[in-house]
């Protein structure tokens, strides 16, 4: 029994620690947003693509050729 009191008053005395930590990470979490959209704002439109996209932007075009001289010819495809 007097196990289970000690327990209790040390369970109670960690609550508000843990109130606290929790209200830092949660300050963190909000200065950490609003730092990346902050950075989001800053970055150019108009940048240069990277090679990735750029392979997957030939890769549609090529796509899309392919399904217009399907269009065109239908029986080439049979070939």
């Amino acid at each position: 029994m007097d196990n289970e009191s000690n327990l209790s008053e040390t369970i109670a005395g960690a609550g508000p620690i843990a109130g606290f930590f929790v209200l830092l990470v949660g300050i963190a979490l909000v200065l950490l947003w609003l730092n990346m959209n902050r950075q989001m704002k800053r970055i150019d439109p108009d940048l240069p693509r990277g090679r990735r996209e750029a392979q997957i932007d030939q890769e549609m075009n090529d796509i899309a050729q392919m399904e217009e001289s399907a269009e065109q010819d239908p029986d080439a495809a049979k070939q």
